[in-house]
């Protein structure tokens, strides 16, 4: 179907002739040349059920020296996360455009929230097995980009709907230390705070920009199965606290971590 712009890939801040920014530039020439091929190297993923899952970290699985190496995913993350998002961007536009796809379920939550286990967990699910014809898009809720989204499958006849995982602070910290732990991904403080600072203002303004597309809210105290029946639609659920109160809690949580010894490395 053709190759990406790569003109709409943002080069991070890389010191010229390091090794994140040589990493960074082979990415996108990678994939301003060989777009279909990477494309399909994703729907052969295990995890993205022949492409009815969409999600910008398992996009960057589809690079061997990234998928095949803990210590190249902790060094090379930053340089390959718009290269992924970008590529992920160009899956979620052919999906929507599928004539067999008729509806998008948007899991959308902060860092740390379960998102991928939970979206994978929908496949699976016998209490309400996907139908033929739905895929699932787990990303950042952050406009006026997801707004986009919603409003692309709109304007294309899928049915968008929202399910948003909501867990407390501390968990959300915790499983973001314990994958960094297992699979050399971490993230930094500042992204962790604002993402969760935000999250309330940002799910509302979607809500209120599309006042019948249907959304679920399920909250989180712990990494348990979800009960599918237990959701609410009360938007009150979500942290409306301060990004500098979060910012205090996330010390502290850390501080708490250390002395379980729950992380050996971590990212201020």
């Amino acid at each position: 179907m053709g190759n990406i712009d790569v003109s709409t890939i943002r080069r991070k801040p890389f010191e010229d002739g390091s090794d994140e920014k040589k990493v960074e530039e082979y990415c996108i020439k990678m994939a301003g040349e060989n777009t279909d091929r990477l494309l399909k190297a994703y729907n052969e993923l295990e995890n993205s059920r022949s492409g009815r899952y969409i999600n910008s970290d398992l996009m960057k699985m589809v690079f061997p020296f990234y998928a095949d190496s803990k210590e190249n995913r902790e060094k090379y993350n930053l340089s390959i996360t718009n290269t992924a998002a970008v590529l992920t961007n160009e899956k979620y536009r052919r999906a929507i455009l599928d004539e067999n796809v008729k509806r998008c379920i948007y899991v959308v939550g902060p860092y740390g929230a379960g998102k991928s286990f939970f979206a994978q967990s929908l496949f699976e699910s016998k209490e309400r097995p996907l139908l033929d014809g739905t895929i699932i898009y787990e990303g950042s809720i952050t406009p006026p980009a997801f707004e986009e989204k919603v409003k692309y499958a709109s304007d294309n006849n899928v049915t968008p709907e929202i399910i948003a995982l909501n867990p407390t602070f501390e968990l959300s910290i915790r499983n973001i230390k314990e994958r960094a732990k297992r699979m050399g991904r971490d993230v930094i403080k500042e992204e962790v705070v604002n993402k969760f600072a935000d999250f309330f203002e940002n799910f509302k303004n979607v809500i209120e920009k599309n006042p019948h597309m249907p959304y679920v809210i399920y909250n989180k105290k712990n990494n348990l199965s979800l009960d599918l029946n237990g959701g609410t639609r009360n938007l009150d659920d979500l942290c409306k606290l301060g990004k500098q109160q979060l910012s205090t809690e996330y010390d502290q949580i850390i501080e708490l971590l250390k002395k379980e010894e729950c992380i050996e490395d971590f990212v201020l």
